[in-house]
């Protein structure tokens, strides 16, 4: 366990201050231990997975963070009918590095994760998914941590999928720190053809900046990106955070960018959606620190 431990390198944004403790269990046990640790220090506690879905705040923040990009482990079972698998793997896989391996192992239903960043544990704890697809249906079983310190089992129908929300009961449940994960064994070329149809949606999105993936949800019926266009977001800055101009969903850090600045240059954004559209943006990344609107 670290004290006063920089995040700047652990988020996609390269922004942010330290955290009061820092752990980064290997295990579930040591993560059981951490949430634990956390409890008796009478802090406040964030899992921080790859940090690609999070803008964390300037300065000293008082909280607990549990890291789980140690929690890196793969097993691959072919079921005796030849005609499915599992993969148990562990929170801390980059879901790129999954997709990969389901690939090459002729193993179908994770093309969605094409050009997700991130973590296995970040994306199920959000939902992660494209087109209207995600985890809903595929995550079998998993081992999880309660905000007591206790490991849980969950089962499938422990799982609620909505779109880009957490699955489980957070009131209950802390971090995943593995799953089983159900696929079909399929021809490796209808794989290939869906992960292309995946990538050309991904077309126009900022590849290779400092972002953190798309800023706000989806409305229903439309699209956070093409509101933030009509509204004339793209370009816009706030110190050395700009609205992308390939994709208004996206803020880019060019390379100086606080915190503040991308906090600031967020909500400029939903006032300018909500003063044309009528339509208050709901964020999909999250916070960790305090943020207030000036």
């Amino acid at each position: 366990m670290a004290t006063d431990h920089p995040l700047r390198d652990l988020n996609t944004w390269g922004v942010g201050g330290t955290c009061s403790t820092f752990d980064a269990p290997v295990t579930a046990e040591e993560a059981c231990s951490a949430v634990a640790a956390s409890l008796k220090r009478d802090l406040p506690l964030y899992v921080l997975g790859g940090g690609s879905n999070v803008l964390v705040s300037d300065g000293q923040i008082k909280t607990a963070v549990i890291h789980t990009g140690r929690l890196d482990f793969i097993k691959i079972r072919s079921n005796a009918d030849g005609k499915s698998a599992e993969i148990e793997a562990g929170a801390g896989v980059q879901v790129k590095k999954l997709l990969s391996i389901a690939m090459s192992e002729g193993f179908g239903g994770l093309e969605f994760l094409t050009g997700i960043p991130g973590t296995l544990g970040g994306a199920i704890w959000g939902n992660a998914g494209a087109d209207g697809t995600g985890f809903g249906g595929l995550v079998k079983e998993a081992s999880a941590v309660g905000r007591d310190g206790r490991a849980i089992r969950l089962a499938k129908n422990d799982f609620h999928w909505k779109y880009r929300a957490c699955p489980l009961d957070e009131s209950l449940i802390v971090l995943v720190a593995s799953c089983v994960i159900s696929l079909k064994m399929e021809n490796r070329s209808d794989i290939f053809d869906r992960i292309k149809k995946y990538a050309a949606m991904k077309k126009g999105q900022p590849l290779g900046r400092k972002t953190a993936g798309c800023v706000f949800k989806n409305p229903e019926g439309t699209s956070a990106g093409l509101l933030l266009d009509r509204s004339g977001c793209k370009g816009m800055r706030v110190g050395g955070a700009v609205v992308s101009r390939s994709h208004a969903n996206f803020i880019e850090n060019e390379g100086n960018a606080t915190s503040r600045d991308i906090f600031e240059l967020c909500e400029l954004c939903r006032e300018m959606v909500y003063r044309d559209h009528g339509v208050y943006l709901e964020y999909e990344i999250k916070f960790l620190g305090s943020f207030e609107k000036d």
